[in-house]
């Protein structure tokens, strides 16, 4: 495979007026100030990726972009991040207000999507394909507001595919940003529990008032809180602490003060090894480790995904655990996992 100078421009468009008409638009790798408040909100299941690709690019490029895109998660079963849609150009007037959509475009092809990505294209991208062969340029809010939109764009169709391939992680990972961002600005959507009701602890945390206290146990630093909404996963957030002179959280500590307090503040749930996996991981700024995977009870015969997270302050000579439970027997657990990390990541130390 050649190698190429990547050019990624993480930027928003410049376009040209007010229109929203998809024929008038023109992108460019220069950053927009402002998101026009009269622009339509975008649609579309948040999870959903529309594809434009011509079918001799399409041919090659879909089951890689699959690949990469509708990665699992292992939940109670093997969930995608996303699911990754063709859409076709001439009915580009359905979709180009949904909130996912990828172009692939070569430059040398005169067939549809080519042509049209060529068309809108400003001259200063065009300049960076001449000098670099490829480019994939991330845009937000053309369209439709809350939108992102990915231009991946080759010099002719073989390095075209490359970029495909060689920037599979890139593209995995602005979807996925993209995606956390939404389920935070709908999760932030209600109001936090003031600084104040934290005072007793050694930490704080931006828990939306959507989550309630479940159990409490301050004389073991433990406190609990769940969101419970009809159609939506129950969501559980702990949070626990103890004192520890050295620093000994790692993968079995976590694993096993995990399975503790489970089985004591969660009725016995539990975990069985062969349905988890340890990696270290960053949580609230501060290097750690996660456990993931799924949870049952056998005593009322339910299950469900959880996610932990432990790391150790230093300064305050303690261990810190946080665990995220979701049961949701009807549906999907991921976006519940999301939100939950999402505020977990929220937590801050008072030294």
């Amino acid at each position: 495979m050649r190698k190429f100078t990547i050019i990624i421009v993480l930027s928003f468009l410049v376009f040209a007026g007010c229109t929203t008409d998809p024929s008038q638009q023109k992108i460019n790798n220069t950053k927009q100030k402002k998101v026009d408040i009269k622009k339509p909100m975008s649609w579309g299941h948040k999870q959903t990726i529309y594809v434009f690709a011509d079918d001799n690019v399409w041919k090659y490029a879909e089951q890689h972009l699959r690949d990469t895109l509708e990665r699992y998660y292992f939940t109670t079963e093997n969930e995608p991040y996303f699911e990754v849609k063709r859409a076709p150009l001439d009915k580009l007037e359905q979709f180009y207000k949904f909130n996912n959509l990828i172009f692939l475009a070569d430059l040398e092809s005169s067939a549809p999507v080519s042509a049209y990505v060529k068309s809108i294209m400003g001259g200063a991208i065009e300049a960076e394909i001449a000098e670099n062969k490829v480019g994939m340029y991330p845009k937000e809010n053309i369209w439709a507001r809350d939108q992102f939109v990915l231009f991946l764009i080759g010099n002719n169709e073989r390095n075209l595919l490359s970029l495909n391939i060689s920037m599979a992680e890139e593209t995995f990972q602005q979807f996925k940003q993209k995606l956390y961002e939404r389920i935070s600005f709908l999760t932030y959507k209600s109001k936090t529990y003031l600084k104040s009701t934290f005072n007793n602890y050694t930490w704080e945390m931006d828990i939306p008032k959507t989550y309630t206290v479940y159990k409490q146990d301050d004389k073991n630093n433990f406190i609990s809180f769940l969101a419970r909404l009809r159609n939506k996963p129950d969501r559980y957030i702990s949070i626990y602490s103890e004192d520890m002179v050295e620093d000994k959280v790692n993968d079995d500590w976590l694993k096993e003060k995990r399975r503790e307090l489970a089985w004591k503040y969660y009725d016995e749930d539990e975990y069985f090894d062969k349905d988890v996996r340890t990696q270290p991981y960053e949580i609230g700024k501060k290097q750690g480790w996660k456990l993931s995977g799924r949870w049952q009870n056998k005593k009322y015969a339910v299950g469900g995904a959880f996610q932990s997270f432990a790391f150790y302050d230093e300064i305050g000579k303690k261990a810190y655990l946080i665990d995220n439970s979701i049961y949701f027997p009807e549906g999907f657990k991921l976006a519940g996992l999301i939100e939950t990390e999402v505020i977990s990541q929220t937590i801050k130390i008072k030294n």
